[in-house]
């Protein structure tokens, strides 16, 4: 079963090779007393060209909390801005307000000059994460001609980092079990 489970997801990712992007959303677990910005599980959703009416998100299997996938969704009517994002984050990781209630969070952050690399651009390839000796990809990296985003697990499910965003060298944790292999 797990191997079928691999085939699938490196087959949806093989899929939006060649596609652009016309929004990028973060898809935000809130940070509740969260001590540390690269703990923010944070996946990322893309608007692709072709499917204007679905939010394609990539993030790390819940279940599984290592493996990579593709899900489509709704795209969500209520969403936060760009400007928001950082402001919202201190707000969660300072916990001080106890009646909030935590819910995903959705950010449009297509209109942020550090994305502008994505945004409108065409992905160019993807490469999958692993561990050397290891079968199963640990994450995913979409690549773009000017910038990527590289999609990994983290304590508390998903983080992502750009060319100019959330540059925290997460892949540099998965370098203690091994050595990472970026495979196309």
């Amino acid at each position: 079963m797990q191997s079928h489970i691999k085939i699938i997801a490196m087959t949806e990712f093989k899929e939006l090779v060649g596609k652009i992007v016309d929004r990028l959303l973060f898809v935000v677990w809130p940070p509740w007393g969260e001590e540390e910005a690269n703990l923010i599980d944070i996946s990322f959703g893309l608007v692709l060209s072709d499917v204007p009416n679905k939010l394609c998100v990539i993030s790390v299997d819940k279940d599984e909390l290592w493996m990579p996938y593709v899900t489509y969704q709704s795209i969500p009517e209520v969403k936060y801005s760009w400007e928001d994002y950082y402001p919202r984050m201190k707000m969660w990781m300072a916990a001080s307000d106890a009646s909030l209630l935590i819910d995903t969070e959705y950010y449009d952050v297509t209109s942020g000059d550090l994305f502008k690399g994505i945004v409108q651009n065409r992905i160019e390839e993807i490469e999958l994460l692993f561990i050397e000796g290891i079968s199963e990809p640990f994450g995913v990296k979409l690549l773009f001609k000017n910038d990527y985003i590289v999609s990994i697990p983290n304590s508390d499910g998903n983080t992502v980092e750009t060319k100019f965003f959330n540059r925290h060298n997460s892949i540099d944790y998965f370098k203690y079990l091994g050595n990472v292999i970026f495979s196309k």
